[in-house]
Parts: C-alpha cells; sequence; structure tokens
C-alpha cells in the first residue's frame, strides 16, 4: 500500500508549514514525498521520546497547540485512534481558515498495532465523518486496483524473504486486476487496498 500512498502524495505541491500527526522524522515517512516549499514539517506524537517532538493525545479533545497550520498530515494513524472523531476534530482545529488536510489509512490490510488497530474504514465512512467536522471539498480516492493486488498485500510478510518473487508476483496480480477491473469497472471499489483523503477547512 506504501507505494500506492507515495505516488499519491507526490502528485500533491504544499506551501506553508505543515503538521504532522502520530508521526516522527524518518526517512519512511510518507510525508517526505510531498512537493513543497520551504515550509517547515513539525511532528506530533503521543508516544515520542524524542524531545525536539510534540506529544499529544489525539483521541482527547480538544487539543490545544501554540500556532494553526497551512497543512495537516494524517497518515495511516485513523485506524490505530479508538476515538477517532476526536482525532478529526483536533486535525481541523490544528488547521488555519482554508488550509489543507490529508490522510491515509489501510483498509484490506493486516492487524499492524501501533500500539493498537481498532479499525478499516470505509470510503463512505471516511467522508460522512469530515463532513460532520466541518471539512470542506472532501476528496477519497482508492488505493489498489482490485483483490489480487489486496492478496499480495497479505502474503508480502511471507514473499519478501524470496529475492526477486515479490516484483514478478505484484506485475501478474497487478495485471489480472487490470483486466478484471476493464471487464468489470466498478470491481476495484469493492476491494480497496487503503483509502488516500484530502479536505480543506
Amino acid at each position: 500500500m506504501r507505494i500506492y500512498q507515495i505516488l499519491e502524495v507526490k502528485k500533491i505541491f504544499i506551501e506553508g508549514d505543515s503538521l504532522d500527526l502520530g508521526a516522527t522524522d524518518s526517512p519512511n515517512n510518507i510525508t517526505h514525498f510531498f512537493y513543497k516549499n520551504n515550509g517547515k514539517i513539525i511532528y506530533l506524537d503521543k508516544f515520542t521520546e524524542n524531545n525536539d517532538f510534540k506529544k499529544v493525545d489525539l483521541e482527547k479533545y480538544p487539543n490545544i497547540i501554540e500556532k494553526q497550520f497551512n497543512n495537516v498530515f494524517l497518515m495511516n494513524v485513523l485506524e490505530h485512534i479508538k476515538e477517532y472523531k476526536n482525532c478529526l476534530k483536533n486535525c481541523f482545529g490544528f488547521l488555519e481558515k482554508n488550509s489543507n488536510f490529508y490522510g491515509t489509512t489501510p483498509f484490506i490490510f493486516g492487524i499492524h498495532p501501533s500500539p493498537n488497530d481498532y479499525f478499516r474504514f470505509t470510503g463512505q465512512l471516511i467522508e460522512e465523518s469530515l463532513v460532520e467536522v466541518g471539512f470542506k471539498d472532501i476528496k477519497v480516492k482508492i488505493l489498489g486496483t482490485g483483490i489480487f493486488v489486496c492478496f499480495y498485500s497479505m502474503i508480502f510478510s511471507f514473499t519478501k524473504k524470496i529475492p526477486f518473487i515479490n516484483i514478478f508476483l505484484f506485475s501478474i496480480f497487478l495485471f489480472v486486476d487490470k483486466i478484471i477491473e476493464y471487464i468489470t469497472p466498478n470491481f476495484k471499489k469493492n476491494y480497496p487496498l487503503g483509502y488516500f483523503f484530502s479536505a480543506k477547512k
């Protein structure tokens, strides 16, 4: 799923300072792939042990921070938040007016505690939840191409141990999903690997 997420964020140019929630400044962080100007990214995580990053519990509302941001990122965090509506309210509050909110969340994906894993969101629930909080210009995009790529994602933790087999399997499964999608255009909607969503305050 990370491949699809990176491909999606690379299409987006962001301006101004950004807040990356539930994340740290690691090389694997998806937000590094946004095209951006010289604005700063501030990292905020409940479990950080780095004194340079801010600690906050996104499940508690309201959370007050010293400034509002031009962009807020919530990448692969929502499924780990039990009180997810409070999290979305906080995201809304962290943004300046007319600023941007971006996020991703898995759907057909293995359990991955961090430290907990509570939910799998449909596109409908994401959209309705963002509307309830007050977001506008909401876009929810399916990540993945169908059931075979989802199956590939589920077996990846095993197949990655065998050199080169992942490239071969991914190519085959991607091809099969494209054929099925051509025959049945709505097939992809029923088997999302995950979702990418964006909205404005």
